[in-house]
């Protein structure tokens, strides 16, 4: 799934009434942890472009942190870092980072990342439907919409009933 979905996605399911900022930040961490060095360094060396990078042009650590950022051992670990030593106040948005690493699992083909959310443990992958299928984007999409727009329905008739 793409970063952007991954922050929706997480502030929708661990956002409301709570942290939204925070959620939607713990829903794109695995893919920024993984990725956001090397896109940074693509954007100041003036070689980023739009589209898929061939494999080959990405560096080997990129693929490590891939795999430290997307395995549900991480996970595991960063909420129990959250909660008992930096804040418990933003442990339920924290939840949004395992929740990527789900979605990722049958969102990913194994021709291009496929999440190794055992990682350590095992090298088990599954060979998921691939998020850049423009018929999964539209769905997807389709159903933040329907989320976002149910939600703020629904606190719009709530803030009308109380009047």
């Amino acid at each position: 799934m793409d970063i952007l979905a991954h922050g929706l996605w997480g502030g929708a399911a661990f956002g409301w009434k709570r942290k939204y900022f925070w959620a939607f930040l713990f829903g794109m961490l695995p893919d920024l942890l993984a990725f956001g060095p090397f896109f940074v360094y693509r954007l100041i060396s003036g070689t980023l472009k739009f589209g898929k990078p061939e494999i080959a042009a990405i560096p080997a650590a990129v693929f490590t942190a891939y795999n430290f950022s997307h395995s549900l051992f991480t996970a595991a670990a960063i909420l129990l870092l959250v909660r008992f030593v930096i804040s418990k106040e933003l442990f339920i948005a924290a939840w949004a980072y395992p929740l990527h690493i789900l979605l990722d699992i049958p969102t990913h083909d194994k021709t291009f990342f496929p999440t190794p959310f055992l990682f350590p443990v095992s090298n088990f992958r599954i060979d998921g439907i691939s998020w850049g299928n423009k018929y999964f984007m539209l769905s997807n999409y389709a159903a933040l919409l329907a989320v976002y727009f149910i939600y703020f329905r629904y606190r719009a008739r709530k803030k009308s009933e109380m009047k």
